[in-house]
């Protein structure tokens, strides 16, 4: 148990806080490693999802980094991206081409259904985690209750894009809206690249608002949904991801 409580201090923000409070941060989450380290399994396939600004890309990456640690072998993703062809198609989003709704919707699930089938299905198959950085969820969120132009059939769409291939367990990040899209904001105002707001965080705050309804909808009836508190510091947020991996991996596989 020693040795684990270092295990974190490699995060960035930890020398912005305090001695002590790292130490007892690093102690949480070592004890939560040891009780994860006692479970049958844990989902081999996680997505995060959130509204913009929510902290899915860093919490992403931080439990890979956690979960490498405790000695699982772990992808992590964004989606769209990582594969050649979903880079390509993350360019052509992130650009300023006006884009036809259904046109949108089209390049997300070709970058997904290439994710799948080049990574998702090969990489699992080893036995190995994935997490993902936004998946099937993100585009119901946002092309379905977002953009309220997209036909009755996307969930159709979307199992045709995956294969029936869909995350065990999917973490919402949830945040206010207001308070995401100021993080976005000052994210751009302190970067050192010339990196522009994508067509989504230049969205209208609605817009914004109907996807956080969507996401909350979801976690109230789907039991592989866990809501997080992303309002909250990086260091809490990621103790509460890590506690809710813990409690659902535990009620669904149960212990050693």
């Amino acid at each position: 148990m020693a040795e684990n409580k270092t295990l974190f201090y490699e995060f960035p923000i930890q020398v912005k806080m305090k001695t002590n409070r790292v130490l007892m941060y690093n102690e949480e989450i070592s004890e939560l490693a040891e009780k994860i380290k006692k479970l049958k399994d844990i989902p081999h396939f996680i997505a995060f999802e959130g509204v913009e600004g929510s902290g899915k890309t860093t919490q992403a990456k931080n439990l890979g980094k956690f979960l490498k640690k405790i000695g699982y072998k772990v992808v992590t993703l964004k989606d769209p991206g990582t594969t050649k062809l979903g880079e390509k198609i993350r360019k052509i989003l992130k650009s300023e081409t006006k884009i036809d709704t259904i046109a949108e919707l089209f390049l997300f699930l070709a970058a997904r259904r290439q994710l799948v089938e080049e990574i998702i299905k090969p990489e699992m198959r080893k036995g190995k985690i994935i997490i993902s950085d936004r998946f099937t969820h993100s585009t119901l969120a946002y092309q379905g209750r977002g953009r309220l132009t997209i036909p009755e059939t996307l969930p159709m769409l979307c199992f045709i894009a995956t294969g029936g291939v869909e995350p065990e367990l999917t973490i919402v990040l949830d945040i206010n809206p207001e308070i995401g899209l100021a993080r976005v904001k000052e994210r751009y105002q302190n970067q050192t690249t010339k990196e522009k707001e994508d067509r989504f965080e230049k969205e209208d705050l609605e817009f914004h608002k109907r996807i956080r309804e969507y996401y909350i909808e979801l976690s109230s009836y789907d039991e592989n949904v866990v809501l997080v508190d992303a309002n909250q510091d990086e260091y809490e947020v990621f103790k509460n991801i890590i506690y809710k991996l813990y409690e659902f991996s535990r009620s669904k596989y149960g212990e050693k």
